[in-house]
């Protein structure tokens, strides 16, 4: 039985583990937020054979290749990966798919997390609108965005909660969305169980804080996970401390290149097979 791979990231490192992985006839779905930081790159000189190209026409040549050898392209946001008895699920949008291992690419972890949040994850502190939206229904939510991409989920939660709307980082706002004046700063447990968001213009109550970004931090998708700083700890084989799970490129920390995140990318596919091999044998 043919297996499947689920690559998270569809920059270099993902891009190159996903041809190779089909070199070897196994299946390899690329799962990606948006645009990459190759994609915003003026030009890079020191690939080979693509000299002084901007990166999204890299990109562009990356992408038709994975296309022309079977890499299926999947956008959205990965909210959770859960390891099961045989293989992995993960909470892709709203959608759980399966899989039997996964390759996390995910860049440099930019992400700065609120003061406080990390800890009401589960306890009045959500990433997914639609999927915790009607457990607070008829209560007064606050949401904090990064950006006006989520626009389906606010008016989704507008439409059963009373919501407050506040920008993490300044944007337009969704049509019909008025945001709240302050910038979010800490969020804690009040006395009567509710949540507790302050800002640099004061404090508010609410049922529930939902916080909707592209990206989700590595300690709320894969918990378990061994990270040194805000990179992912690999071994000489792009193995990570959770047998299945595998990392490559800049989220293995630095030096930032694009031709070391392709190579990682290659190892980690070899890898990827060889722990296939030996699932067989079991």
């Amino acid at each position: 039985m043919s297996k499947h791979v689920l690559i998270v990231g569809a920059g270099p490192a993902g891009v190159s583990a996903a041809l190779t992985l089909r070199m070897r006839n196994i299946e390899a779905t690329i799962l990606h937020s948006g645009k990459t930081a190759l994609h915003k790159a003026h030009r890079v000189d020191n690939y080979p054979g693509l000299p002084q190209m901007s990166g999204k026409e890299m990109e562009d040549i990356f992408h038709r290749q994975c296309q022309e050898a079977g890499v299926a392209y999947r956008q959205g946001l990965v909210r959770m990966i859960q390891k099961t008895r045989k293989g992995f699920m993960v909470l892709f949008g709203e959608e759980i798919l399966r899989a039997d291992a996964v390759l996390l690419c995910t860049g440099i972890g930019r992400l700065s997390l609120i003061e406080g949040e990390e800890a009401l994850v589960g306890q009045g502190v959500s990433y997914c609108a639609t999927c915790d939206g009607m457990l607070y229904r008829g209560g007064k939510v606050a949401v904090i965005a990064q950006d006006a991409s989520f626009a389906e989920d606010v008016h989704f939660l507008q439409g059963i909660c009373e919501v407050d709307y506040y920008q993490e980082r300044k944007h337009a706002s969704p049509e019909g969305v008025t945001a709240c004046a302050g910038k979010p700063k800490r969020l804690s447990a009040a006395a009567d169980g509710k949540i507790l968001l302050a800002t640099d213009q004061g404090e508010k109550t609410y049922d529930c804080v939902f916080i909707l970004r592209p990206a989700v931090a590595l300690s709320q998708l894969l918990p378990s996970l061994e990270t040194d700083g805000s990179a992912i700890r690999v071994d000489d084989h792009m193995r990570t401390n959770i047998a299945g799970v595998f990392a490559a490129g800049d989220v293995t920390g630095e030096p930032y290149q694009m031709a070391r995140a392709v190579g990682q990318g290659n190892v980690a596919a070899l890898a990827i097979a060889s722990y296939f091999a030996d699932l067989e044998k079991e």
